[in-house]
């Protein structure tokens, strides 16, 4: 049965002055009966399952970090996506040159401005490389990036292990040999 509110409150308040008085170098054989407990193994066991308690918490908190960091950049990658969708519809528009509140022609057709293309182009690299950090980000975060171990054997390592192997097997096939040998009928 797990201890009461009261209880708990009572064995924290122990762990923390144990804690503390461990911190300052103090010896188990020297705080145990001052903190109460039965015996000295009885506050090294205590001890022990309060540093556990604590990596458990941070651990927990760890995941729960990188869970909202992984949630946030989501968020980042979606706004990402909406931005390039618009800055695409911005590039896909017929842009004309305007000069003084009106429609610059040439040869009676309007004049195409190129600036708004060029800075739409410029945006969405912008924003190609936003979501490339991210991902890298995100990609950190999960552990996809983590170096894996890689086993690389050579033909001489082969063979060597080849070489082996037949004499393992010759070294079986002789004591089989023996042992049917031992156990065949004398006439």
């Amino acid at each position: 049965m797990p201890p009461s509110r009261a209880q708990a409150a009572v064995i924290a308040e122990r762990r923390t002055k144990l804690i503390k008085a461990r911190l300052k170098g103090r010896l188990f054989e020297d705080i145990w009966q001052e903190l109460g407990y039965a015996s000295r193994t009885a506050a090294t066991k205590d001890f022990s399952r309060a540093l556990e308690a604590r990596i458990a918490e941070q651990r927990d908190s760890i995941e729960i970090h990188r869970e909202m960091e992984i949630l946030r950049l989501d968020g980042e990658l979606e706004r990402l996506d909406r931005l390039y969708a618009e800055v695409e519809q911005i590039l896909e528009r017929h842009h004309v040159t305007v000069s003084v509140g009106r429609v610059v022609l040439l040869n009676d057709e309007p004049l195409t401005d190129y600036g708004p293309v060029l800075a739409s182009v410029d945006r969405l690299l912008r924003i190609e490389e936003a979501r490339r950090k991210v991902g890298e980000r995100r990609a950190k975060l999960l552990g996809l990036e983590a170096p894996q171990r890689v086993e690389v054997l050579t033909i001489d390592a082969i063979d060597d292990q080849i070489r082996r192997l037949n004499e393992q097997l010759a070294a079986a096939d002789r004591e089989a040999g023996a042992a049917a040998g031992a156990e065949a009928p004398s006439d």
